[in-house]
């Protein structure tokens, strides 16, 4: 489905008592991608989403606390509401597991259903989370640029030349979009590595701001930037990264890319 009137988003829910794959909530892929032009073959890619307020109780009756992260195959028929698993996720806080790995499998199997497609599910301790990173390349954010637009305008993605191509890797820690069910603001970084011809990098910088007053869920807005650049620059090869801040203890961090080779994992100062 769609987005619809049975969304948990900007409603007050109760959380379920148990474990309770009924209250997630999948949104269809297929509308979005039609809308900007993302068709067969799609870009390979995941959505890697992180949990960081999740626990259970151990046979013992002791709570345990771990940071779950859950890989959603782009290629899934449908993504995730965010809300939903957050709902769905409390429904464990008095569920007695008797590990991780018993905890994991069930959410896999419910989010795999979800979904349409296999989802991997792991649990760390905080211990043994990704140390805090930093995006490779040219960032973006120090340019001198005049921004005159903060609705969505491709049109600004220029070429640096007539020939110059070549290999480009740019990042910005300053991108805003908004809900499309709520108008809440979403803050994230977002970088794109290509091959192809030159982009102006101011160009590159105001057109991320222009999806500042935009809509759109992350995955979303993740595949529409892969499908403008890759336009802009001809691109051969084009990676984009998303890694959105949280809400609801939960960030989500689309990567779609021409290569089947995911970037490498990393958590962001403000993540």
């Amino acid at each position: 489905m769609g987005i619809s009137d049975d969304l948990p988003l900007g409603r007050k829910v109760e959380y379920p008592a148990t474990r309770d794959p009924s209250v997630l909530r999948g949104i269809a892929r297929t509308p979005a991608r039609e809308r900007i032009g993302l068709d067969a073959p799609l870009p390979f890619g995941e959505d890697l989403w992180n949990a960081y307020e999740f626990s259970w109780l151990a046979p013992s009756g002791l709570p345990r606390i771990g940071v779950l992260t859950a890989r959603v195959p782009c290629a899934s028929p449908r993504m995730v509401e965010s809300k939903s698993l957050k709902l769905y996720l409390g429904g464990f806080a008095q569920m007695v597991f008797a590990g991780e790995v018993d905890v994991a499998a069930a959410i896999a199997q419910d989010l795999t259903a979800a979904t349409g497609a296999t989802v991997s599910v792991e649990i760390n301790t905080p211990a043994e989370m990704v140390p805090l990173g930093e995006f490779r390349g040219f960032c973006l954010d120090d340019l001198d640029v005049d921004i005159e637009h903060y609705e969505l305008a491709p049109r600004l993605l220029t070429t640096a030349g007539p020939s110059a191509a070549g290999t480009d890797a740019v990042y910005t820690h300053i991108f805003r979009c908004l809900c499309p069910v709520t108008g809440q603001p979403d803050h994230g970084s977002i970088r794109v590595a290509w091959r192809g011809r030159q982009l102006n990098r101011a160009g590159l910088l105001a057109y991320f701001v222009s999806f500042r007053t935009s809509t759109g869920f992350h995955e979303e807005t993740v595949e529409r930037i892969f499908v403008d650049v890759r336009h802009a620059a001809a691109a051969t090869e084009l990676t984009v990264e998303g890694r959105f801040l949280r809400r609801g203890g939960i960030d989500i961090n689309p990567w779609r890319s021409t290569s089947p080779r995911p970037p490498k994992v990393i958590r962001l100062p403000r993540q």
